[in-house]
Protein backbone atom coordinates (compact mmCIF):
# COMPACT_ATOMS: atom_id res chain seq x y z
CA UNK A 1 0.00 0.00 0.00
CA UNK A 2 0.73 3.70 -0.58
CA UNK A 3 -0.59 4.82 2.39
CA UNK A 4 -1.94 3.89 5.39
CA UNK A 5 -4.74 6.85 5.15
CA UNK A 6 -5.82 8.74 2.49
CA UNK A 7 -8.08 11.82 2.79
CA UNK A 8 -10.40 13.73 0.59
CA UNK A 9 -10.13 16.82 1.26
CA UNK A 10 -8.66 19.69 3.10
CA UNK A 11 -11.31 21.61 5.05
CA UNK A 12 -10.65 21.60 8.88
CA UNK A 13 -11.84 18.31 9.53
CA UNK A 14 -9.74 16.46 7.09
CA UNK A 15 -6.52 18.31 8.29
CA UNK A 16 -7.66 17.76 11.72
CA UNK A 17 -8.20 14.55 10.78
CA UNK A 18 -4.64 14.82 8.73
CA UNK A 19 -2.47 15.58 12.09
CA UNK A 20 -3.94 12.44 14.11
CA UNK A 21 -3.98 9.87 12.43
CA UNK A 22 0.10 11.39 11.20
CA UNK A 23 0.54 11.58 14.94
CA UNK A 24 -0.93 8.40 15.71
CA UNK A 25 2.18 7.47 13.29
CA UNK A 26 -0.02 6.35 10.25
CA UNK A 27 1.41 6.93 6.68
CA UNK A 28 -1.36 9.90 5.61
CA UNK A 29 -1.99 11.49 2.30
CA UNK A 30 -4.31 14.30 2.25
CA UNK A 31 -5.81 15.40 -0.96
CA UNK A 32 -7.62 18.92 -2.19
CA UNK A 33 -9.58 19.54 -5.15
CA UNK A 34 -8.78 23.14 -5.49
CA UNK A 35 -5.38 25.07 -5.38
CA UNK A 36 -5.49 26.15 -1.70
CA UNK A 37 -6.59 23.96 1.60
CA UNK A 38 -9.09 25.47 3.54
CA UNK A 39 -12.48 24.28 2.18
CA UNK A 40 -15.52 26.16 3.78
CA UNK A 41 -12.66 28.52 5.95
CA UNK A 42 -10.66 30.43 3.57
CA UNK A 43 -9.31 33.81 3.11
CA UNK A 44 -10.24 35.11 -0.11
CA UNK A 45 -9.27 38.72 -1.74
CA UNK A 46 -12.32 39.20 -3.46
CA UNK A 47 -11.33 42.65 -4.34
CA UNK A 48 -7.98 44.29 -4.73
CA UNK A 49 -6.80 45.16 -1.12
CA UNK A 50 -10.36 43.23 0.57
CA UNK A 51 -9.80 39.84 2.15
CA UNK A 52 -12.89 37.97 3.03
CA UNK A 53 -13.71 34.92 4.83
CA UNK A 54 -15.46 34.00 2.05
CA UNK A 55 -17.64 31.16 4.15
CA UNK A 56 -16.81 30.52 7.27
CA UNK A 57 -16.23 34.01 9.20
CA UNK A 58 -16.20 33.45 12.75
CA UNK A 59 -13.69 31.36 15.42
CA UNK A 60 -16.25 30.49 18.15
CA UNK A 61 -16.93 26.87 18.08
CA UNK A 62 -12.99 24.85 17.79
CA UNK A 63 -12.40 22.71 20.26
CA UNK A 64 -9.92 23.85 23.09
CA UNK A 65 -8.56 20.23 23.08
CA UNK A 66 -7.83 20.13 19.71
CA UNK A 67 -6.51 24.06 19.70
CA UNK A 68 -3.93 22.87 22.08
CA UNK A 69 -2.54 19.89 20.70
CA UNK A 70 -2.39 21.28 17.51
CA UNK A 71 -0.32 24.64 19.15
CA UNK A 72 -2.73 27.01 16.77
CA UNK A 73 -1.64 29.79 19.11
CA UNK A 74 1.82 28.79 19.40
CA UNK A 75 1.85 28.75 15.57
CA UNK A 76 0.83 32.52 15.74
CA UNK A 77 -3.07 32.19 15.89
CA UNK A 78 -4.48 35.80 16.84
CA UNK A 79 -8.46 36.19 17.88
CA UNK A 80 -10.34 39.34 17.97
CA UNK A 81 -12.90 39.02 20.91
CA UNK A 82 -15.98 40.79 19.38
CA UNK A 83 -17.78 42.76 22.58
CA UNK A 84 -20.62 43.60 22.51
CA UNK A 85 -21.12 40.29 20.58
CA UNK A 86 -24.38 41.60 18.81
CA UNK A 87 -25.82 44.78 18.07
CA UNK A 88 -29.75 44.86 17.09
CA UNK A 89 -31.07 48.24 15.93
CA UNK A 90 -34.73 48.50 15.00
CA UNK A 91 -36.65 50.18 12.62
CA UNK A 92 -38.19 52.83 15.05
CA UNK A 93 -34.25 53.78 16.03
CA UNK A 94 -34.36 51.84 19.03
CA UNK A 95 -31.20 49.07 19.94
CA UNK A 96 -30.07 46.16 21.93
CA UNK A 97 -26.84 45.27 23.11
CA UNK A 98 -25.67 41.72 23.41
CA UNK A 99 -22.26 41.67 25.88
CA UNK A 100 -19.99 39.26 26.98
CA UNK A 101 -21.26 40.56 30.21
CA UNK A 102 -24.24 40.13 31.24
CA UNK A 103 -24.86 42.53 33.79
CA UNK A 104 -24.20 44.69 31.00
CA UNK A 105 -26.61 43.32 28.71
CA UNK A 106 -29.22 43.02 31.64
CA UNK A 107 -29.12 46.52 31.29
CA UNK A 108 -29.44 46.88 27.81
CA UNK A 109 -32.59 44.21 27.63
CA UNK A 110 -34.04 46.28 30.60
CA UNK A 111 -35.00 49.56 28.21
CA UNK A 112 -37.42 47.48 26.59
CA UNK A 113 -38.56 44.95 29.40
CA UNK A 114 -38.04 44.78 33.41
CA UNK A 115 -39.39 41.30 33.13
CA UNK A 116 -36.72 40.44 30.74
CA UNK A 117 -33.67 41.49 32.07
CA UNK A 118 -34.41 39.94 35.23
CA UNK A 119 -35.36 36.81 32.88
CA UNK A 120 -32.18 36.97 30.86
CA UNK A 121 -30.08 35.27 33.56
CA UNK A 122 -32.35 32.22 34.02
CA UNK A 123 -32.46 32.13 30.35
CA UNK A 124 -28.43 32.16 30.55
CA UNK A 125 -28.69 29.17 33.03
CA UNK A 126 -30.73 27.30 30.81
CA UNK A 127 -28.23 27.54 27.74
CA UNK A 128 -25.37 27.07 30.66
CA UNK A 129 -27.32 23.38 31.81
CA UNK A 130 -27.89 22.52 28.23
CA UNK A 131 -24.17 22.85 27.23
CA UNK A 132 -23.29 20.44 30.54
CA UNK A 133 -25.73 17.66 28.89
CA UNK A 134 -24.61 17.94 25.51
CA UNK A 135 -20.42 18.56 26.39
CA UNK A 136 -19.68 14.67 27.30
CA UNK A 137 -20.82 13.86 23.56
CA UNK A 138 -18.71 16.34 21.87
CA UNK A 139 -15.16 14.01 21.99
CA UNK A 140 -17.10 10.86 21.90
CA UNK A 141 -19.22 8.82 19.91
CA UNK A 142 -23.03 9.94 19.33
CA UNK A 143 -25.34 8.90 21.46
CA UNK A 144 -28.94 7.66 20.36
CA UNK A 145 -31.88 10.24 21.09
CA UNK A 146 -33.02 7.91 23.47
CA UNK A 147 -29.55 7.43 25.37
CA UNK A 148 -29.27 11.22 25.35
CA UNK A 149 -32.73 11.77 26.71
CA UNK A 150 -31.96 8.81 29.39
CA UNK A 151 -28.77 9.91 30.43
CA UNK A 152 -31.05 12.87 31.91
CA UNK A 153 -33.33 10.97 33.52
CA UNK A 154 -33.78 11.26 37.44
CA UNK A 155 -31.51 14.38 37.22
CA UNK A 156 -32.49 18.00 37.91
CA UNK A 157 -31.79 18.87 33.97
CA UNK A 158 -34.02 16.04 32.77
CA UNK A 159 -36.23 18.95 32.04
CA UNK A 160 -33.95 20.57 29.75
CA UNK A 161 -32.98 17.54 28.04
CA UNK A 162 -37.05 17.42 26.93
CA UNK A 163 -37.43 21.08 26.12
CA UNK A 164 -33.85 20.70 23.83
CA UNK A 165 -35.75 17.47 21.78
CA UNK A 166 -39.43 18.61 21.76
CA UNK A 167 -39.71 22.66 22.51
CA UNK A 168 -39.84 25.16 19.91
CA UNK A 169 -37.53 28.39 19.49
CA UNK A 170 -40.79 30.23 20.24
CA UNK A 171 -41.64 28.41 22.93
CA UNK A 172 -38.94 28.89 24.75
CA UNK A 173 -38.48 32.77 24.46
CA UNK A 174 -42.48 33.07 25.08
CA UNK A 175 -41.28 31.09 28.42
CA UNK A 176 -38.74 33.56 29.61
CA UNK A 177 -39.42 37.15 27.78
CA UNK A 178 -42.56 38.83 27.39
CA UNK A 179 -40.85 41.93 24.64
CA UNK A 180 -41.21 40.72 21.34
CA UNK A 181 -38.11 42.74 20.70
CA UNK A 182 -35.76 40.61 23.14
CA UNK A 183 -38.00 38.30 21.61
CA UNK A 184 -36.63 39.03 18.13
CA UNK A 185 -32.97 39.46 19.41
CA UNK A 186 -32.30 35.73 20.89
CA UNK A 187 -34.91 34.56 18.28
CA UNK A 188 -32.09 32.44 16.04
CA UNK A 189 -33.17 29.18 14.27
CA UNK A 190 -30.27 28.12 11.83
CA UNK A 191 -30.96 25.12 10.36
CA UNK A 192 -34.09 24.68 12.38
CA UNK A 193 -36.10 27.39 10.23
CA UNK A 194 -39.09 27.97 11.27
CA UNK A 195 -39.30 29.26 14.87
CA UNK A 196 -41.72 26.75 15.36
CA UNK A 197 -40.22 23.62 14.25
CA UNK A 198 -39.27 21.46 17.22
CA UNK A 199 -36.25 19.63 17.83
CA UNK A 200 -34.34 22.96 17.01
CA UNK A 201 -32.79 23.76 20.10
CA UNK A 202 -30.57 20.85 20.32
CA UNK A 203 -28.41 23.01 17.47
CA UNK A 204 -27.91 25.33 20.29
CA UNK A 205 -26.97 23.37 22.92
CA UNK A 206 -24.19 21.89 20.65
CA UNK A 207 -22.83 24.92 19.70
CA UNK A 208 -22.90 26.13 23.65
CA UNK A 209 -21.32 23.52 24.41
CA UNK A 210 -18.27 24.28 22.25
CA UNK A 211 -18.50 28.64 22.50
CA UNK A 212 -18.20 28.70 26.46
CA UNK A 213 -15.06 26.54 26.22
CA UNK A 214 -13.93 28.95 23.75
CA UNK A 215 -14.81 31.75 25.17
CA UNK A 216 -13.35 31.17 28.72
CA UNK A 217 -10.09 31.32 27.04
CA UNK A 218 -10.86 34.53 25.42
CA UNK A 219 -10.26 32.94 22.07
CA UNK A 220 -13.79 33.61 20.36
CA UNK A 221 -14.21 35.77 17.59
CA UNK A 222 -12.48 36.76 14.22
CA UNK A 223 -8.89 35.26 13.65
CA UNK A 224 -6.36 37.78 12.19
CA UNK A 225 -6.46 37.47 8.48
CA UNK A 226 -9.22 35.98 8.51
CA UNK A 227 -10.75 31.85 8.63
CA UNK A 228 -7.43 30.93 6.00
CA UNK A 229 -5.43 31.55 8.95
CA UNK A 230 -7.10 28.98 10.85
CA UNK A 231 -7.07 26.23 8.28
CA UNK A 232 -3.57 27.23 7.10
CA UNK A 233 -2.11 26.96 10.67
CA UNK A 234 -3.52 23.74 10.67
CA UNK A 235 -2.54 22.70 7.65
CA UNK A 236 0.99 23.32 9.06
CA UNK A 237 0.17 21.05 12.42
CA UNK A 238 -0.74 18.37 9.89
CA UNK A 239 2.39 18.04 7.89
CA UNK A 240 4.33 18.59 10.84
CA UNK A 241 3.23 15.75 12.49
CA UNK A 242 4.05 13.65 9.12
CA UNK A 243 0.90 14.03 7.11
CA UNK A 244 1.70 14.26 3.03
CA UNK A 245 -1.21 17.13 1.44
CA UNK A 246 -1.70 17.94 -2.05
CA UNK A 247 -3.53 20.53 -3.58
CA UNK A 248 -4.89 20.35 -6.78
CA UNK A 249 -5.44 17.20 -7.25
CA UNK A 250 -8.84 16.04 -7.49
CA UNK A 251 -10.54 12.62 -6.40
CA UNK A 252 -12.95 11.12 -8.99
CA UNK A 253 -13.55 7.98 -6.90
CA UNK A 254 -13.12 5.44 -3.75
CA UNK A 255 -11.19 2.82 -5.23
CA UNK A 256 -13.00 -0.23 -4.48
CA UNK A 257 -11.48 -4.04 -4.83
CA UNK A 258 -13.48 -7.12 -3.58
CA UNK A 259 -16.39 -5.03 -1.63
CA UNK A 260 -13.20 -3.40 0.56
CA UNK A 261 -11.69 0.43 -0.30
CA UNK A 262 -8.44 0.16 -1.30
CA UNK A 263 -7.67 3.79 -2.11
CA UNK A 264 -8.97 6.37 -4.29
CA UNK A 265 -8.39 7.27 -8.29
CA UNK A 266 -7.83 10.36 -9.19
CA UNK A 267 -9.59 12.79 -12.22
CA UNK A 268 -6.07 11.58 -14.56
CA UNK A 269 -6.66 8.25 -13.83
CA UNK A 270 -4.21 7.43 -11.07
CA UNK A 271 -5.10 4.95 -8.24
CA UNK A 272 -3.06 5.55 -5.07
CA UNK A 273 -3.32 2.74 -2.63
CA UNK A 274 -4.23 3.05 0.82
CA UNK A 275 -5.45 0.92 3.27
CA UNK A 276 -8.35 3.15 4.29
CA UNK A 277 -9.83 6.59 3.16
CA UNK A 278 -11.93 9.15 5.13
CA UNK A 279 -13.79 10.91 3.36
CA UNK A 280 -14.09 14.96 4.34
CA UNK A 281 -16.81 15.33 1.63
CA UNK A 282 -20.33 15.69 2.76
CA UNK A 283 -22.18 12.43 2.75
CA UNK A 284 -24.38 12.78 -0.32
CA UNK A 285 -21.20 14.03 -2.40
CA UNK A 286 -19.27 11.05 -1.04
CA UNK A 287 -21.84 8.40 -1.85
CA UNK A 288 -23.56 9.82 -4.58
CA UNK A 289 -20.62 10.88 -7.02
CA UNK A 290 -17.39 9.41 -5.57
CA UNK A 291 -18.48 6.06 -4.77
CA UNK A 292 -20.34 3.27 -7.40
CA UNK A 293 -23.61 2.26 -6.74
CA UNK A 294 -22.84 -1.38 -6.38
CA UNK A 295 -20.47 -0.83 -3.60
CA UNK A 296 -23.22 0.29 -1.34
CA UNK A 297 -26.46 -1.32 0.01
CA UNK A 298 -29.42 0.07 -2.18
CA UNK A 299 -31.31 0.67 0.92
CA UNK A 300 -28.48 2.87 2.01
CA UNK A 301 -28.22 4.95 -1.13
CA UNK A 302 -31.90 5.63 -1.06
CA UNK A 303 -31.58 7.33 2.29
CA UNK A 304 -28.95 8.92 1.44
CA UNK A 305 -30.21 10.41 -1.92
CA UNK A 306 -33.14 11.71 0.95
CA UNK A 307 -31.16 13.52 3.62
CA UNK A 308 -32.61 17.03 4.40
CA UNK A 309 -30.27 19.46 2.92
CA UNK A 310 -33.13 22.59 3.17
CA UNK A 311 -30.94 25.06 4.97
CA UNK A 312 -29.93 27.43 2.18
CA UNK A 313 -28.01 30.86 2.74
CA UNK A 314 -26.72 33.55 1.43
CA UNK A 315 -23.34 36.00 2.16
CA UNK A 316 -23.13 39.34 0.38
CA UNK A 317 -19.43 40.69 0.89
CA UNK A 318 -19.26 44.55 0.44
CA UNK A 319 -15.72 46.22 0.07
CA UNK A 320 -16.82 50.08 1.80
CA UNK A 321 -15.27 53.08 1.87
CA UNK A 322 -16.74 53.68 5.70
CA UNK A 323 -18.40 52.24 8.32
CA UNK A 324 -22.67 51.85 8.31
CA UNK A 325 -23.96 55.03 9.91
CA UNK A 326 -26.83 52.91 12.21
CA UNK A 327 -29.82 55.71 12.50
CA UNK A 328 -29.94 53.97 15.92
CA UNK A 329 -26.64 54.59 17.51
CA UNK A 330 -25.26 57.35 15.16
CA UNK A 331 -21.48 58.37 15.04
CA UNK A 332 -18.43 55.80 16.11
CA UNK A 333 -18.68 53.33 19.05
CA UNK A 334 -18.88 49.69 20.04
CA UNK A 335 -21.63 48.81 17.59
CA UNK A 336 -19.57 48.38 14.41
CA UNK A 337 -17.48 45.46 16.20
CA UNK A 338 -20.21 43.14 17.04
CA UNK A 339 -22.76 41.03 14.65
CA UNK A 340 -25.19 43.31 13.90
CA UNK A 341 -28.81 41.71 13.59
CA UNK A 342 -31.26 42.78 11.37
CA UNK A 343 -34.88 40.97 11.99
CA UNK A 344 -38.21 43.21 13.41
CA UNK A 345 -39.52 40.02 15.03
CA UNK A 346 -40.24 36.02 14.82
CA UNK A 347 -42.90 36.27 12.42
CA UNK A 348 -39.88 37.94 10.27
CA UNK A 349 -37.97 34.36 10.88
CA UNK A 350 -40.40 32.29 10.21
CA UNK A 351 -42.11 34.11 7.10
CA UNK A 352 -38.21 34.17 5.32
CA UNK A 353 -38.35 30.16 6.23
CA UNK A 354 -41.32 29.88 4.44
CA UNK A 355 -40.58 32.06 1.33
CA UNK A 356 -37.40 30.65 0.58
CA UNK A 357 -38.48 26.89 0.90
CA UNK A 358 -41.25 27.87 -1.71
CA UNK A 359 -38.29 28.77 -3.56
CA UNK A 360 -38.37 32.73 -3.76
CA UNK A 361 -36.04 34.96 -2.17
CA UNK A 362 -37.04 36.64 1.19
CA UNK A 363 -38.37 39.77 0.51
CA UNK A 364 -37.17 40.70 4.25
CA UNK A 365 -34.41 37.77 5.28
CA UNK A 366 -33.30 37.96 8.12
CA UNK A 367 -29.16 39.72 8.22
CA UNK A 368 -26.34 39.48 10.56
CA UNK A 369 -23.72 41.41 9.63
CA UNK A 370 -19.78 41.27 10.41
CA UNK A 371 -16.88 44.14 9.93
CA UNK A 372 -13.91 42.20 10.85
CA UNK A 373 -11.92 45.37 9.24
CA UNK A 374 -13.17 47.22 12.53
CA UNK A 375 -10.81 45.00 14.53
CA UNK A 376 -7.82 43.72 12.05
CA UNK A 377 -6.51 46.09 9.32
CA UNK A 378 -4.53 43.35 7.61
CA UNK A 379 -7.74 42.22 5.70
CA UNK A 380 -8.92 46.14 4.25
CA UNK A 381 -6.40 48.85 2.84
CA UNK A 382 -6.17 52.07 5.14
CA UNK A 383 -9.45 53.95 5.81
CA UNK A 384 -11.64 51.03 4.05
CA UNK A 385 -13.69 47.67 5.67
CA UNK A 386 -14.71 44.71 5.01
CA UNK A 387 -18.58 44.22 5.54
CA UNK A 388 -20.17 40.55 5.22
CA UNK A 389 -24.21 40.39 5.05
CA UNK A 390 -25.33 36.57 6.19
CA UNK A 391 -28.51 36.63 4.93
CA UNK A 392 -30.76 33.57 5.85
CA UNK A 393 -32.51 32.24 3.93
CA UNK A 394 -32.01 30.90 0.36
CA UNK A 395 -33.89 29.17 -1.70
CA UNK A 396 -31.82 26.10 -2.91
CA UNK A 397 -31.91 23.72 -6.12
CA UNK A 398 -32.74 26.52 -8.10
CA UNK A 399 -31.81 26.00 -11.33
CA UNK A 400 -28.45 28.20 -12.39
CA UNK A 401 -29.99 30.37 -14.90
CA UNK A 402 -32.71 31.37 -12.41
CA UNK A 403 -30.18 32.12 -9.90
CA UNK A 404 -27.88 34.31 -12.12
CA UNK A 405 -31.15 36.33 -13.12
CA UNK A 406 -31.93 37.11 -9.36
CA UNK A 407 -28.32 37.74 -8.62
CA UNK A 408 -28.70 41.52 -9.42
CA UNK A 409 -31.37 42.32 -8.03
CA UNK A 410 -31.17 40.29 -4.77
CA UNK A 411 -27.95 42.66 -4.21
CA UNK A 412 -29.38 45.38 -4.51
CA UNK A 413 -32.40 44.37 -2.61
CA UNK A 414 -30.02 43.20 0.39
CA UNK A 415 -28.14 46.83 0.33
CA UNK A 416 -32.01 48.67 0.31
CA UNK A 417 -32.72 46.21 3.34
CA UNK A 418 -29.57 47.46 5.57
CA UNK A 419 -30.19 51.04 4.51
CA UNK A 420 -32.93 51.11 6.06
CA UNK A 421 -31.20 51.18 9.58
CA UNK A 422 -27.91 52.89 8.17
CA UNK A 423 -29.09 55.56 5.52
CA UNK A 424 -25.19 55.87 4.03
CA UNK A 425 -24.85 52.27 2.82
CA UNK A 426 -25.55 52.18 0.42
CA UNK A 427 -22.45 55.19 -0.52
CA UNK A 428 -20.06 53.44 1.40
CA UNK A 429 -20.23 49.91 -0.81
CA UNK A 430 -17.87 50.39 -3.56
CA UNK A 431 -18.00 46.68 -4.45
CA UNK A 432 -19.66 43.49 -3.94
CA UNK A 433 -19.50 39.82 -4.37
CA UNK A 434 -22.87 38.16 -3.48
CA UNK A 435 -22.22 34.18 -2.34
CA UNK A 436 -25.65 32.47 -2.79
CA UNK A 437 -25.80 28.09 -2.83
CA UNK A 438 -24.76 27.92 -6.13
CA UNK A 439 -21.29 29.20 -5.65
CA UNK A 440 -20.96 27.95 -1.92
CA UNK A 441 -21.09 24.17 -4.21
CA UNK A 442 -19.23 25.38 -6.99
CA UNK A 443 -16.08 26.59 -4.22
CA UNK A 444 -16.79 24.26 -1.58
CA UNK A 445 -18.06 21.07 -3.38
CA UNK A 446 -20.71 21.42 -0.50
CA UNK A 447 -24.20 19.60 -1.64
CA UNK A 448 -26.65 22.06 -2.63
CA UNK A 449 -24.18 24.63 -1.01
CA UNK A 450 -24.95 23.26 2.31
CA UNK A 451 -22.64 24.69 5.15
CA UNK A 452 -23.15 22.01 7.55
CA UNK A 453 -23.18 18.79 5.13
CA UNK A 454 -26.77 18.25 6.09
CA UNK A 455 -29.14 19.86 8.12
CA UNK A 456 -28.59 20.30 11.76
CA UNK A 457 -31.70 19.07 12.81
CA UNK A 458 -33.22 16.54 15.37
CA UNK A 459 -33.27 14.20 12.82
CA UNK A 460 -29.96 14.20 11.81
CA UNK A 461 -27.71 14.92 14.99
CA UNK A 462 -26.34 12.35 17.16
CA UNK A 463 -26.80 9.14 16.65
CA UNK A 464 -29.32 9.99 13.39
CA UNK A 465 -26.12 12.04 11.67
CA UNK A 466 -26.13 11.78 9.42
CA UNK A 467 -28.33 8.62 9.22
CA UNK A 468 -29.08 5.80 11.93
CA UNK A 469 -26.86 3.30 11.21
CA UNK A 470 -24.07 5.37 9.68
CA UNK A 471 -23.28 7.69 12.97
CA UNK A 472 -19.68 6.33 14.04
CA UNK A 473 -17.79 7.33 11.10
CA UNK A 474 -17.94 4.52 9.66
CA UNK A 475 -20.21 3.43 6.77
CA UNK A 476 -21.37 0.26 5.46
CA UNK A 477 -18.69 0.38 3.13
CA UNK A 478 -15.51 -1.54 4.23
CA UNK A 479 -12.77 0.69 4.82
CA UNK A 480 -14.47 4.00 4.32
CA UNK A 481 -14.91 6.65 6.79
CA UNK A 482 -16.82 9.90 7.28
CA UNK A 483 -14.59 12.69 8.78
CA UNK A 484 -16.64 16.01 8.00
CA UNK A 485 -19.32 18.05 8.51
CA UNK A 486 -21.84 15.55 8.60
CA UNK A 487 -20.87 13.61 10.91
CA UNK A 488 -21.16 13.72 15.00
CA UNK A 489 -21.70 16.57 16.23
CA UNK A 490 -22.28 18.55 13.36
CA UNK A 491 -20.82 21.56 11.27
CA UNK A 492 -19.15 24.76 12.15
CA UNK A 493 -15.46 25.06 12.41
CA UNK A 494 -14.73 22.80 15.33
CA UNK A 495 -12.20 20.46 14.18
CA UNK A 496 -14.78 17.82 16.36
CA UNK A 497 -15.60 15.50 13.37
CA UNK A 498 -12.15 14.95 12.22
CA UNK A 499 -10.80 14.29 16.00
CA UNK A 500 -12.80 12.05 16.60
CA UNK A 501 -13.09 10.17 13.04
CA UNK A 502 -9.45 9.63 13.37
CA UNK A 503 -9.98 7.69 16.79
CA UNK A 504 -12.18 5.93 15.64
CA UNK A 505 -9.80 4.69 12.51
CA UNK A 506 -6.65 4.51 14.85
CA UNK A 507 -8.77 2.26 17.07
CA UNK A 508 -9.96 -0.16 13.83
CA UNK A 509 -6.42 -0.32 12.48
CA UNK A 510 -4.99 -1.53 15.48
CA UNK A 511 -7.46 -4.99 14.99
CA UNK A 512 -6.38 -7.39 12.36
CA UNK A 513 -7.76 -5.67 8.61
Amino acid sequence: MDYDAIIIGCGHNGLVAAFYLARAGLRVLALEQGPNIGGAATTDELFAGFHFSTCAHSFVLFHPQILDDMQLVERGLRVFQRDPVQFHPFADDQYLLIWNDPERTRESISRFSRHDADAYASYGDFWRRAAQLFDPYLLAAPPTLGEFLRAAEDTPDALVAHTLVTGTRRQLLDEYFESPRVKASLGTTFDAGSTDNAGGLLYFAYAAALSRRLSERGLAGFPQGGMGTVTRLLGQAAEDAGAEIRVATPVASVHVVEGRVRGVTLVDGTVITARIVLSNADPQRTFVRLVAAEHVPASFLRSVRGLRLNAGYLKLHCATTGLPDWRAAPGGGPQHGANVRICESLDDIDRAWSEARAGRMPTSPVLGLVCPSVYDSSVAPAGRHTISIWAEYAPVGLPEGVWEERREETTSALIAQVARYAPNFPDIVSDTFLHGPPEIEARTGMTRGNMHHVDMTIDQMLGARPLPGCSGYRTPLDGLYLCGSGCHPGGGVTGVPGYNAARTVVRDLNRPV
